[in-house]
């Protein structure tokens, strides 16, 4: 998708066409920004105003910060030792790392009422908690 924002931006997505819009209340750019001589023009005078946009835009703009908060999760714990790996067990390492994470993840956001039968404080506290109930069986 090819799309003029402040300056022209290049997206390319395998889950998202680039047909579909979405309608965003956006901020006109400062006076000061000198790449956005064009993109201040559909504002007028208002200082904002509700535009079409793409919807891969829409989902970078709004939905980036997951990304990093994985990484973040990731990198919080490792959980594996680093030995020298071959393609298929890098992903295997890669994938595990994903699904405890999403665990963790489901876990902590579940609507399951309180008391809960398993609490945890940290990412470290539910894995050692995992663990400990799959040693168990």
């Amino acid at each position: 998708v090819r799309w003029k924002d402040q300056a022209f931006v290049l997206m390319m997505s395998s889950f998202m066409s680039g047909d579909e819009r979405v309608l965003r209340l956006r901020k006109r750019p400062k006076e000061t920004s000198s790449k956005a001589k064009t993109a201040r023009v559909p504002f007028g005078s208002q200082a904002t105003k509700v535009l079409s946009i793409p919807a891969i835009a829409d989902g970078y703009n709004y939905h980036m910060g997951a990304v990093d908060e994985f990484d973040h999760l990731t990198a919080q714990n490792a959980g594996l030792r680093h030995v020298r790996r071959e393609g298929h067990q890098a992903l295997e390492h890669w994938l595990l790392r994903t699904v405890l994470i999403n665990c963790y993840l489901l876990a902590l956001y579940s609507d399951i009422p309180e008391p809960r039968q398993v609490s945890f404080r940290s990412q470290q506290d539910f894995r050692r908690q995992l663990i400990g109930a799959l040693v168990a069986k």
